[in-house]
């Protein structure tokens, strides 16, 4: 295997809270490396890190990939007593339908390869998370064709040009699956200014608060765009440039492994309320790409939030998401100025670090919850995950109580 290490490889490219790498002599793979930076509200880059963050998300998202490409995975998850909470003639249509069958016969096709870390395969996962040199993840690479932006009559309009003769290609959207109404979940605006949303999203009455759907839904948004932006299935398939079967086989895709992620987080007694996955086109095939973690899903125990959510509650309510708020808003109407320029220029805001007592309690988050997944201590000083939740101070606990199952129609 040739050298991972960071210095030996080309940078192709690097964003708020991940690095990519390439190297000339493997033009079909690229490296991703995740780092303890982190972004809310599409802020970009914060103020500061997350100890442990980026090694814990290549460590979780290497597990979710294994799992997911086993078939054994696929073959039991039909009978797993977690989903009885689902409608069961919906489950019945997805395990009958040819790509849960391709599920239950080879097990999910992912882009991951392997972990690396310097010039090696990682096989020890504990000295992974200890070891100075990152951890890689060594990907397949597809071709990311970006839209052109085009101001047109003063409003911002893109163009996707994807070349459909590529071999490997990314899907230009941000596939969101949910399974009920969390507080703070963006559907619930949605559902409020339009109540026959419900219906489009294919469930039979108006979703609760705190409530599981019947079953789960899809939602399509935007990938390459300065700000995600919620599609219809109509423009979502025309942007990313896939046939009718291909669409279809993406959506359901998307739904299956979703259901999958429910239930391994359940058999961890975490409630996964919702997340994203992103996937890539390999000889006219979706494939699972990017990540699986902690900062794709919004995960619960026991009222609190694991997952990035935890770090939204932190800023939330404070002068800079409401600074941004306004800026956005301004921002519609002044289409050569971005928000984040309006909000840091004109309005003079910008995010705060982290408090001490804050950073205490995130800098666990990543590790507690690797230990927990895998169930074994790699992140070595950290509680348990019931240790964890009871430290939380009342602000981040939900006082709401979450039904058992689905609401019944």
């Amino acid at each position: 295997m040739n050298s991972t290490k960071p210095e030996s490889l080309q940078l192709a490219y690097e964003g708020s809270v991940k690095r990519v790498w390439s190297s000339p002599g493997q033009a079909d793979t690229l490296w991703f490396e995740f780092t303890d930076d982190y972004s809310v509200f599409d802020w970009g880059k914060m103020p500061d890190t997350i100890a442990n963050k980026g090694r814990a998300l290549a460590l979780m998202g290497a597990y979710f990939f294994d799992r997911l490409s086993k078939k054994e995975f696929w073959e039991m998850l039909p009978s797993s007593l977690h989903l009885q909470l689902f409608d069961h003639a919906w489950l019945q249509k997805r395990w009958s339908h040819a790509v849960f069958n391709g599920l239950s016969n080879e097990g999910a096709q992912t882009h991951f390869r392997s972990l690396a870390q310097g010039a090696d395969h990682v096989s020890d996962l504990k000295k992974a998370a200890t070891d100075p040199e990152p951890v890689l993840m060594e990907v397949v690479k597809a071709e990311v064709f970006r839209p052109e932006a085009r101001n047109i009559t003063g409003n911002t309009i893109y163009f996707y040009k994807n070349d459909l003769t590529a071999s490997r290609r990314l899907i230009p959207l941000e596939i969101v699956f949910r399974f009920g109404l969390p507080s703070g979940s963006s559907l619930i605006e949605r559902l409020a200014k339009d109540p026959n949303y419900a219906g489009t999203l294919g469930l039979k009455r108006q979703p609760q608060a705190n409530s599981f759907f019947e079953h789960p839904v899809i939602e399509l948004y935007t990938k390459l765009e300065p700000k995600d932006r919620l599609l219809s299935y109509q423009e979502a398939a025309l942007m990313a440039g896939l046939d009718g079967k291909t669409f279809e086989n993406m959506i359901e895709m998307a739904t299956d492994v979703a259901l999958g992620l429910f239930v391994m987080f359940a058999d961890r007694s975490i409630e996964l309320w919702d997340g994203k996955v992103e996937m890539i086109l390999v000889d006219g095939q979706p494939m699972l790409a990017d990540s699986i973690g902690p900062d794709e899903l919004r995960l619960m125990h026991k009222g609190c939030h694991l997952s990035k959510e935890l770090i939204r509650q932190i800023y939330r309510g404070s002068k800079w998401e409401n600074a941004i708020k306004e800026a956005q808003t301004r921002a519609l109407s002044l289409p050569n100025k971005g928000w984040k320029h309006i909000c840091k220029e004109e309005l003079g805001a910008a995010p705060e670090p982290l408090s001490s007592a804050d950073k205490v309690l995130v800098d666990q988050l990543y590790g507690v919850i690797t230990n927990h997944l895998i169930r074994s201590e790699i992140f070595s000083k950290h509680p348990s995950l019931d240790q964890y939740v009871k430290s939380m101070p009342p602000k981040f606990i939900s006082q709401e109580q979450v039904p058992a199952g689905p609401q019944k129609v």
